[in-house]
Formats: structure tokens, sequence, C-alpha cells
């Protein structure tokens, strides 16, 4: 059999964009430290939900235009993205104790960083064949869960904590400035083959066949629980006195980075089904721990079973909708919408739940959303299995081939 093709490290402009994609995740990491902030100025988690909503509802105001854009209009996109985070972090700095001017202000941020997201993860996508995407996804994964988890989390907890929430939103607007005449000047990669975008008519009936539907649920109850951790962490640190986030989230990155350098090819060779089920049951029980964890060792303890159940999850599922659902832009801009979906549920609804029970409560309901999800993920096994001949057969020698 022949041998798949290689990645494209030697490309300059692919290691180019690849590279500064990190960008965009460190600046969003003042998003992190918002909850914690309101905890600490005495907020209730009903308002922490409400103005994290306002993140969730800024990426959703985004999402129309951004499958076209990313298809249509890349650099344009890019730039723009980058130019909106810009805005939202320099206003979350002037209104740092205002819940509105906050809550306005993360709404840009969440607005361009959506737009980001979605153009880079689909030119990562376009710029290697079909039987390439499990492990160029899981090594994107890892590379932005090193920008955000360890370099954006280390950064704006250090800015916080010498200088302030407001200076941290500042410095972190400068950043995404320098983002915006980045991605002004730089090339894109040129994609391997050309996928003329469906129309949008074609793009909704193949995406609303049966398993693509049950597994878009699949992915907003993961989804869910992704963003309970992710939005509620800093304040459930706060409450308990628990200190630092930043061990965490190095735990997580350790595991997620090693994981996927062994593992990042073994994704179709393990089974993408079985992969997902297997991650949903690990974060059932990292829900568990985090509505039961009181110390810091517990903390770091959980990081490692996230990054574990994070670790092929999400390359296995976004592999699996790039192979079943034609249009990458679209399909990118879809499943952000959905992960919106599960950001105003967790976000409303789980700190709705935090404000009548408390986070113990809200961590068990995530822990009920992940258990669901492995439930629904069990008839789709064979379906999720690639399309494209000879996945994961082990017929490259050296899969980690430059």
């Amino acid at each position: 059999m022949a041998r798949t093709s290689a990645l494209p490290w030697r490309d300059p402009r692919f290691v180019g964009f690849f590279a500064a994609a990190a960008l965009g995740p460190v600046a969003s990491m003042a998003l992190r430290f918002v909850p914690g902030h309101l905890e600490a100025a005495g907020h209730s988690p009903a308002t922490i939900g409400e103005v994290m909503a306002a993140s969730t509802l800024g990426g959703v105001l985004a999402l129309p235009l951004a499958g076209w854009l990313a298809q249509h209009r890349l650099r344009g996109m890019l730039v723009g993205g980058a130019l909106v985070q810009a805005v939202g972090l320099a206003c979350a700095g002037l209104a740092a104790d205002s819940v509105a001017g906050l809550a306005a202000s993360v709404a840009l941020m969440s607005l361009g960083t959506a737009h980001l997201d979605v153009g880079v993860v689909a030119t990562v996508v376009a710029s290697v064949q079909a039987e390439r995407r499990p492990q160029v996804l899981a090594y994107y994964f890892a590379f932005v869960s090193l920008a955000r988890n360890v370099i954006g989390s280390a950064l704006a907890e250090g800015l916080l904590g010498r200088w302030g929430f407001s200076t941290m939103c500042l410095a972190l607007a400068g950043l995404a400035a320098l983002h915006v005449l980045l991605r002004a000047i730089a090339a894109t990669p040129v994609p391997v083959s050309e996928e003329p975008a469906p129309p949008y008519r074609e793009f909704l009936r193949d995406f609303a066949r049966p398993p693509v539907l049950a597994l878009v649920l699949v992915f907003t109850l993961l989804s869910i629980h992704f963003v309970a951790q992710e939005s509620f962490i800093t304040a459930l640190a706060t409450h308990r006195a628990l200190g630092s986030v930043t061990p965490l989230f190095t735990a997580y990155f350790a595991v997620i980075a090693l994981g996927r350098a062994a593992a990042g090819h073994l994704v179709d060779r393990l089974g993408r089904g079985p992969v997902v089920v297997a991650s949903a049951l690990v974060l059932v029980g990292v829900g568990a721990g985090l509505a039961e964890v009181r110390t810091q060792l517990g903390m770091i303890a959980l990081g490692i079973a996230t990054g574990l159940g994070h670790l092929l999850l999400w390359p296995a599922l976004y592999s699996t909708f790039y192979d079943r659902v034609r249009g990458r832009g679209m399909v990118s801009a879809a499943l952000s919408a959905a992960l919106a979906a599960a950001g105003f549920a967790a976000e409303l609804g789980l700190g709705a739940v935090a404000a009548r029970a408390g986070y113990a409560a809200l961590y068990w309901t995530a822990a009920g959303c992940a258990a669901l999800a492995a439930v629904l993920a069990l008839p789709l096994w064979r379906w999720m299995s690639p399309k494209h001949e000879g996945a994961g057969d082990g017929s490259d020698p050296d899969p980690h081939a430059a």
C-alpha cells in the first residue's frame, strides 16, 4: 500500500501559520479569569453565569458569516477577528468594575476569538490529506492547549497577581494588536486540494442526517462539560480557597502534549467511536472529582484526568465531522455553534444550578452530561469509522515524519 503523505512541517507558510495560531488563545485567557474576578467582588454564581453567557453570545453572532468567510475571505476574517478580540480586551481593562461593561467586553472578545478559531482550524484541516486529519488535529489541539493552559494561563495569572485584572486585560489587548499586524502580513497555507463550498441547502441536508445530528448532540453534551470546567474553575478555586489554577492546567497540558505526541496518529487505529466513549467516561470521573475536590493536590490530579479525557476526544470528533459533511468552513462554524449552545447551557443553566445548590451540584450535573454522551455515542461506533481507505492501518512506518 502506498505511503500516505507527510505532514507539511517543511512548508514555511504552514509552520508560520501554525505557530501564529498560539496568539489568539493566549490573548483569550483573560476570559478564564473573569469569573474569579467577579467572585472576589462578591457576585453570585448566577451573575457570573450571565456575564459568561455574553461571551457565548459573542461567539454565536460570529457564526452565520464565519463559515463563508473561512472559505472565501480568510485573511480578512483572521485580521478582523484579532482586531475585535483586541478591542474587547481593551474594553474589559477599562470597564473592570462594571458587570454590564464586562459582559459587553467578553462578548466582543468571543466574537473575535470565534472568527479566529473557525478560520484557523479550517485552514489547518485543508492543508493535509484526509487520512492525516486526525493526526494534524491532535497536534493542533495540543499546541493550542500549550498556548492556552500553560503560556496564556501563566501569563494572565502572573499579570493579574502583580498588577490586577484591568492591567492584565490591557496587556493582553496589546498582544492581540500584535496579532492583527501579523495576520495582515503573513501568508496562509495553500490547501492540498480545493474543496468547493457546497450551497447552504446542500450543506444543511448533509448536516441534518440522523447520525450527524446524533453526533452533534454528543459533541454538545461533552462541550457542556468542557465549558463548565473552563467557565467556573477560577470561581470554584476562589470560593474554596484552592489557590492558583495554573498547576491544574499545566498538568493537563503535560498529559495532552506527551499523549498526543505519542498517540496522535492512533485515533483511527483505536477507532473513533471507542475513543469518544472511553473519553466521555473519563470525563464523568473528572466532573465528579471537581464536585468534591478540596485541595490543590486534588486539582492537579484532576488536571491529569482531564488531559486523559481530552487526549484524543476532540481529534476523533472533528475528524468525523470533516469526513462526513462537506464544506470545511461551514462545518467549523456549525461545530462552533454547537459549542456556543453548550456555553449557554453551561453558563446560564449550570450557573443557576450553582446559585441554588452550590458548585458541587454544578459539576455533578456536568458529569451527568458526559455520561449521557457516552451512552449516545455507543450506536455510532461503526458509522464514525473513517471514509478514506487505509486509515490507521500502520502503512506509514514513521507517522511523525516531517
